[in-house]
């Protein structure tokens, strides 16, 4: 999601400032979080790393953590490009660590990682590089957890990044699960881009359809046009979906391991991270590179999703072939699925995704919305 250009947002832009409005309330709560997480940490009993692993020569700051050193390892690919999960470790991951060893990742250009190098350190971003990257991440886990199955977790671009480890590395991994999972650009950006002037209209925002209008359908001439687009596409999101992404000032201002220049580097990385990377994975499809997977896919999708369109989503999924292969329906539930139905969507990890890791995959088929 791409949301950085708050003045192009209309009362989205509001609720921002509303939200900065509310940091030095954030301070006073702070400290306390930040003990409460470290004390967390001391009584796991499994594993509660953070530290800098060298990925294609680059120094990239990873999190492991979880209760049971036995549980399957979940990488997670963050969104964005450049959309670093760390803000929300403390808000989305918890639950997770108790089925999972979730590692969590800031990848090349985006926070953590970009504040370390800054642009000139990071050097060039490509598809392939971070692809490189994110196998390479693969191959260490697998020296430090010897005979732990990974499972990989692609959240929208990293969706695309997930894919593309996939197709180049099968056998590292025991599933793939998909959310907010790209499947086409160019369809997608289109529809999204006209779904959004229909949402608009249909709430009564003449003023908000004719400004997304003016900028014309995409592809987009730049990325001040893609983010005007996805704040007028938030406006008519869920309560919920709105509320989680405005809520990364806050989460990087009070999270157990928040710094202050956390939100420098944040914003900075997902800037270089848009401008280095749209223009590579703008006609990006999924089965370009074919629809045969060797690896069984899990997709949990958000109904109300258009900044990947369910229904699109839906469509190539019945394309798609593979040991085994799951849709997953959240009612409710837009790009952000994760974050707003947390309990819904950890059910549908552990009992889709974990039985592959354990050699006793349910049987697949769709699952209805609930």
């Amino acid at each position: 999601m791409t949301q950085h250009d708050a003045r192009k947002g209309g009362g989205l832009g509001k609720a921002l400032l509303a939200g900065v409005a509310l940091v030095a309330g954030a301070f006073v709560v702070r400290g306390a979080i930040q003990r409460q997480g470290r004390a967390r940490a001391f009584l796991s009993e499994g594993v509660d790393e953070k530290t800098w692993i060298t990925l294609g020569g680059l120094e990239q700051w990873v999190t492991i953590r979880g209760r049971d050193l036995q549980n399957p390892i979940l990488l997670f690919l963050h969104g964005g490009p450049g959309m670093a999960m760390s803000p929300f470790l403390h808000r989305a991951f918890p639950h997770w660590e108790e089925h999972f060893t979730v590692v969590n990742w800031d990848q090349r250009g985006a926070g953590r990682t970009f504040g370390r190098h800054g642009k000139k350190g990071t050097g060039p971003l490509t598809l392939g590089r971070m692809v490189v990257d994110g196998i390479e991440l693969t191959e260490e886990l697998k020296r430090r957890f010897p005979g732990v199955p990974i499972l990989l977790c692609g959240w929208s671009w990293g969706s695309i990044l997930g894919i593309e480890m996939l197709r180049a590395r099968p056998h590292l991994f025991a599933a793939y699960v998909g959310t907010g999972q790209v499947v086409d650009m160019t369809r997608g950006e289109s529809l999204s881009y006209f779904g959004t002037i229909d949402r608009l209209r249909a709430k009564g925002d003449e003023r908000g359809a004719a400004r997304l209008e003016a900028i014309a359908p995409p592809p987009y001439p730049n990325i001040k046009s893609l983010n005007r687009q996805r704040w007028l596409l938030l406006s008519t999101m869920p309560k919920a979906e709105r509320r989680a992404f405005l809520s990364v000032i806050p989460s990087l201002l009070v999270g157990p391991d928040a710094r202050m220049r956390d939100l420098r580097d944040y914003f900075k990385g997902l800037e270089f991270s848009l401008e280095s990377l749209w223009g590579q994975i703008a006609d990006w499809r999924l089965t370009d590179g074919g629809a045969e997977f060797e690896t069984p896919l899990v997709f949990i999708e958000g109904d109300l999703d258009l900044q990947v369109p369910a229904a699109l989503v839906t469509e190539v999924f019945a394309k798609l072939r593979a040991p085994a292969k799951e849709l997953v329906i959240v009612e409710g539930a837009a790009h952000a699925a994760l974050l707003t139905h947390p309990d819904r969507f950890r059910r549908e990890l552990v009992e889709r995704l974990r039985p592959f890791a354990l050699g006793r995959p349910a049987k697949a088929r769709r699952r209805k919305p609930v």
